[in-house]
């Protein structure tokens, strides 16, 4: 497993910022895109990530002059894909992925690439919060309420839900049971679905989704959100509180996807990259049409974007690491 140090941290950056700058190639100083863009989403159709680039990909097109083709390459939650653009050397491969996977050499042991290295966050997309919700049944009407439950019998850890083991939902709950003092048990589960059948049915007494998983069942009044796993509210949900408010600061967590390119791709290709990303973005139709999706739009320099990704790794090491957590 790489380790990282703060030290290293900024030398990754201005590598990769190097990375950027140095053409590498012959022909850098060509238009860029000279041929359609190959856009891989490393999970299945119809997923999150998979919905969020084909509106995105509708954008690019006219910006950039040429095709934008969606790949999918599902498995190994999510490092198939991470991995083949990593090693891509077409300078038209990109990636769209969650900051989340800067946290993987914590998790997995035998990358075939370094997601801190190989692959650079250059600009961010859009964001979805994690939430704590329970049954519209449950007595906690707030965090504080199941806090106190948890306190009052601390022999009977609280037993919670979320859609797989060392996802950010099930990362964010175990730091706020560490700063709270609270005892947790986490379910597994295979998905969202079966996660969320249980909280309803008090098979588990809470759980931690994704807002934009949960939008619908919150609008139907169907699901109780508690409180946003994030430093502050979303726009989202106006009414509901942050970690922050609530005295726990730290915890920030969402899903934050960005646009990922190869190492070494060349300067003037980002650059226009970034700009048409930035460009769709601000597009109020597709903010609209992101919002009702469970989204937020958030810009970001491409130093920011590999900032947050190494915030990923430097926050959830120490978790991952304190609950022994092996990636499949």
């Amino acid at each position: 497993m790489q380790t990282y140090t703060r030290r290293s941290f900024s030398t990754i950056v201005a590598a990769g910022a190097a990375a950027l700058v140095d053409p590498g190639v012959a022909f850098a100083q060509d238009a860029w895109p000279a041929r359609p863009i190959k856009l891989v989403v490393p999970f299945p159709p119809g997923g999150g990530t998979d919905v969020l680039a084909r509106m995105l990909a509708e954008r690019l097109r006219p910006l950039l002059g040429q095709a934008v083709v969606i790949e999918n390459k599902p498995g190994a939650t999510g490092n198939i894909g991470n991995d083949f653009v990593a090693k891509s050397t077409d300078n038209h491969t990109i990636l769209i992925q969650g900051t989340i996977t800067g946290m993987g050499p914590h998790l997995f042991t035998k990358l075939t690439y370094d997601p801190l290295k190989d692959i650079l966050a250059i600009g961010t997309i859009a964001e979805s919060a994690n939430i704590l919700v329970v049954a519209p049944d449950s007595p906690w009407q707030t965090l504080q309420d199941l806090v106190r439950a948890a306190k009052a019998d601390p022999g009977k850890p609280l037993a919670y839900g979320t859609a797989g083991i060392a996802s950010p939902q099930h990362l964010a709950v175990e730091q706020l049971a560490r700063l709270s003092g609270i005892k947790v048990q986490h379910i597994t589960y295979r998905g969202t679905s079966p996660a969320v059948t249980d909280v309803l049915g008090g098979q588990t007494s809470f759980g931690a989704f994704s807002l934009s998983s949960m939008l619908p069942l919150i609008q139907g009044n169907k699901l109780r959100v508690l409180a946003t796993l994030t430093e502050k509210r979303t726009a989202l949900l106006p009414n509901v509180p942050s970690m922050s408010e609530l005295g726990f600061k730290g915890v920030d967590s969402s899903i934050r996807f960005a646009f990922f390119v190869p190492a070494g791709m060349p300067q003037h290709a980002v650059a226009r990259l970034v700009a048409a990303n930035n460009t769709a973005l601000a597009d109020p139709t597709l903010r609209e049409a992101f919002l009702k999706a469970g989204y937020e739009i958030i810009l970001a320099t491409t130093q920011q974007a590999q900032a947050m990704l190494l915030r990923e790794y430097t926050v959830w090491g120490p978790i991952v690491k304190e609950l022994g957590l092996k990636g499949e």
